[in-house]
């Protein structure tokens, strides 16, 4: 900026008058809504591209040993990480075991015989937190209709906290893993 230049806008600015310059306040706030509308714009179009919260969730797994100090091994569930998800709703969330719900117990016949895995278990639970239907979906090591039978018996009889969508309890699918080992 030249002297000169630099000598007008300070008398301009200390006689009141507007330099040419000077953008006007009403141009500032015209731009700010343009962005402020823009941003808006990008995130409702993000938000109908990401898919939706699926409406089964994977507990942490309970692990089931020869000695269960407590059934306590799902007090408190969280949701598997599997990668970003869209942030759930005001009111939504999964169904939650409740913490007084027992811990599958270590079959003494496949404990004898050294039979160790994971196994799967989904989960219908209903509105009101009862589940409604239990199957294994998945085994990890030796299958075992020990440890499935442990598994669906206890399992079958859990209650939850339902799942809500939009503040209201619906029905969902959970998933359960389940880890029996013998600690050897």
């Amino acid at each position: 900026m030249s002297a000169t230049h630099a000598h007008e806008l300070n008398a301009a600015a200390q006689s009141g008058q507007p330099s040419s310059h000077s953008t006007s306040p009403v141009l500032w706030m015209a731009l700010l809504l343009a962005i402020l509308v823009g941003v808006l714009t990008l995130m409702w179009r993000h938000a109908e591209r990401a898919p939706a919260v699926p409406a089964s969730a994977e507990t942490t797994p309970v692990v089931a040993a020869p000695t269960m100090d407590a059934p306590a091994a799902m007090r408190t569930p969280a949701t598997a990480s599997h990668g970003p998800r869209k942030p759930a709703a005001v009111g939504d969330r999964q169904a939650r075991p409740l913490a007084g719900n027992p811990s599958p117990t270590y079959p003494p016949a496949a404990l004898r015989a050294g039979v160790e895995g994971s196994v799967v278990a989904s989960l219908q639970v209903d509105a009101q937190g009862k589940v409604t239907d239990a199957s294994i979906v998945s085994h990890d090591g030796e299958r075992s209709r020990d440890l499935d039978r442990a598994v669906l018996n206890t399992l079958g009889s859990w209650k939850f906290e339902p799942a809500l969508r939009n503040g209201r309890a619906v029905a969902t699918v959970v998933r359960v893993p389940v880890d029996f080992r013998t600690g050897r």
